[in-house]
């Protein structure tokens, strides 16, 4: 069982944790939001969930993997420090805006 993490608690979340529930490799544990009653409020549909609104804090939580669905601008740097924090990435599209910021995460995934 793979422990999940989310960044960004729009519907686009919901469904991919629904999708993700399905499967049953999937425990959803924690939720980042700039407004921690905000990932209470996306989180109530849920049980047992870390609550995070500092990045620092939520990269340092248990989770394995973290499903990005940001504002298009923050993937690049939401998820270097993921993978900088060792954690396993699930964007949303688009990943990046420049071809480097690409070559920047493969590299520092390796």
């Amino acid at each position: 069982m793979l422990k999940l993490g989310v960044i960004g608690t729009g519907a686009i979340s919901h469904h991919f944790i629904e999708a993700a529930h399905t499967i049953g490799e999937y425990q959803l544990i924690a939720v980042y939001s700039r407004k921690l009653e905000t990932a209470a409020t996306f989180a109530s549909s849920y049980q047992d969930i870390q609550l995070f609104e500092q990045l620092e804090d939520f990269f340092k939580s248990s989770f394995d993997v973290v499903y990005i669905a940001s504002p298009n601008s923050l993937h690049f740097a939401q998820a270097k420090d993921a993978l900088s924090a060792g954690k396993h990435v699930i964007l949303e599209k688009p990943a990046v805006t420049q071809p480097q910021e690409w070559l920047d995460l493969i590299q520092t995934a390796k």
